[in-house]
């Protein structure tokens, strides 16, 4: 439940990111047992820690929706990461064709 809260919180915000990120998208989202954390994994066809390096800066923003959201005294502490699925799902694409 937290997961999907989250989820809809981050997600207006990615199309705001620059331009230069190209389609940026939020792949997977990890709560920690203790609500304490939640990790977004972003996905970007041009830039992806630019993408994360904007959604970190807006981080105040995003606790404040999520706490009102969840109507929670402490929202999680959120952390964004480069989903690491798309660089490996590219690299096995490479092999296949052979390069």
């Amino acid at each position: 439940m937290v997961a999907s809260v989250v989820r809809s919180v981050v997600a207006p915000l990615l199309r705001e990111c620059p331009r230069a990120c190209g389609i940026v998208s939020l792949t997977d989202v990890e709560v920690s047992s203790d609500i304490g954390y939640a990790t977004c994994y972003v996905s970007a066809l041009e830039r992806p820690q630019e993408a994360v390096s904007f959604l970190t800066s807006r981080m105040s923003v995003l606790r404040k929706a999520l706490g009102a959201a969840l109507q929670m005294h402490r929202a999680p502490i959120l952390r964004f990461r480069i989903d690491p699925r798309t660089e490996r799902g590219n690299r096995i694409d490479a092999l296949l064709e052979g390069k």
